[in-house]
């Protein structure tokens, strides 16, 4: 089992897909981390992809939490952001 939680964005206009890979574990205290914080990690990191000037902006976005099987099923295209905490990529 992999230590990375996983969540795919699909975005209408423009239309593109993204898969963010956050750390299951906190880096700095190894701790287990819950949904709702993956999620608001996840969240963040892709509005600094898009680059959404909105403060609502983030209350918009539904991610669907996916397993590692799908994850691996993406084509990964370009890679847009790492951290020592996850990484975003533009997927097909």
């Amino acid at each position: 089992m992999s230590d990375l939680a996983y969540f795919e964005y699909a975005l209408v206009l423009p239309e593109e897909r993204y898969l963010v890979e956050v750390q299951a574990r906190n880096p700095a205290t190894a701790e287990v981390r819950g949904h709702d914080e993956l999620e608001s990690i996840a969240k963040e990191v892709l509005v600094a992809v898009i680059g959404q000037g909105r403060p609502d902006f983030v209350k918009e976005l539904k991610p669907t939490a996916i397993g590692e099987v799908d994850a691996q099923r993406l084509t990964k295209v370009q890679q847009l952001l790492t951290r020592p905490d996850c990484t975003v990529f533009l997927v097909e």
